[in-house]
């Protein structure tokens, strides 16, 4: 029988080779990930002694404009064996995952889909689009002032201008292997004040993970960003659900925010893919 639980010390052996096999990280990756971001290590489900499938539960939290913020988990890295997919493994662990966060008073499960067509698997275990940005070329560069700056400093800094809009909150931890991945923590000198940018180099391809600035600097935000990368890239922005396309999923556990319940979206920005 099929047992959902987190792993045991002797189980993680098996957990490595299974992450690995699905989105190829090296152990050492997935042991950085779990100091920074999930020190409790991941949820298995295990039959007959083999671990089938996994995920990994991340705290964050949702900030609503005249609310209090409402506490959740970041589903992560959901991966099952190959020989086991289609015998309905994942959405036992999602379910499991679900009861583990409520069990902690949290309000709300939420991930990143690997692939457009999979929003349609996780519709059916009780997450619904939420999130939502625009993904475009990089325009033409624009020198500018820039600094790096450190992930305590960054989500600062994304909290100031995220204020005004629902959104994910993630940890300094989470922004961190984000930025260890395959980049940097940037902050720009922009006409009406800061902007901050998170930039991945994919070798001849970057991606600017996220760029959020005042309104009415958008335009200069993407071309001194552009500058950063030095090359051909996309760039991604906060957007509404009418020019957006869908991003990231929600399942609430709890009765949502009044202004949550009107808008039923808001923006998550980092996949930590």
């Amino acid at each position: 029988m099929a047992e959902c639980r987190h792993a045991r010390p002797q189980e993680r052996e098996q957990t490595h080779q299974l992450w690995r096999t699905v989105f190829g990280d090296e152990p050492q990756a997935q042991e950085a990930f779990y100091d920074l971001c999930a020190p409790q290590g991941p949820l298995v489900l295990v039959e007959n002694g083999q671990v089938e499938s996994m995920l990994v539960l991340t705290p964050v939290s949702l900030a609503c404009p005249a609310a209090a913020p409402c506490p959740g988990t970041y589903l992560y890295a959901l991966a099952t064996n190959p020989h086991s997919r289609g015998k309905g493994y994942a959405a036992q662990l999602m379910d499991a995952a679900a009861q583990w966060t409520a069990d902690q008073g949290m309000d709300f499960v939420c991930t990143v889909p690997a692939a457009p067509s999979l929003f349609q698997f996780f519709g059916k275990n009780g997450f619904e689009p939420a999130f939502y940005h625009l993904r475009t070329p990089l325009p033409a560069p624009q020198e500018g002032p820039w600094q790096e700056i450190t992930p305590q400093e960054y989500v600062s800094l994304r909290e100031e201008l995220l204020g005004s809009i629902p959104h994910i909150v993630h940890t300094p931890g989470q922004v961190a292997f984000e930025g260890q991945l395959h980049g940097a923590l940037y902050r720009l000198e922009l006409t009406h004040g800061p902007g901050c940018a998170v930039v991945e180099d994919w070798g001849k391809f970057r991606i600017v993970k996220e760029l959020l600035c005042l309104p009415g600097d958008e335009a200069e935000g993407g071309r001194r960003v552009a500058h950063l990368c030095q090359g051909p890239g996309e760039l991604r922005t906060p957007a509404g659900r009418a020019e957006g396309v869908p991003f990231g999923a929600i399942r609430w556990l709890k009765e949502p925010p009044a202004l949550w319940q009107q808008t039923r979206r808001g923006y998550l920005g980092l996949a930590l893919d």
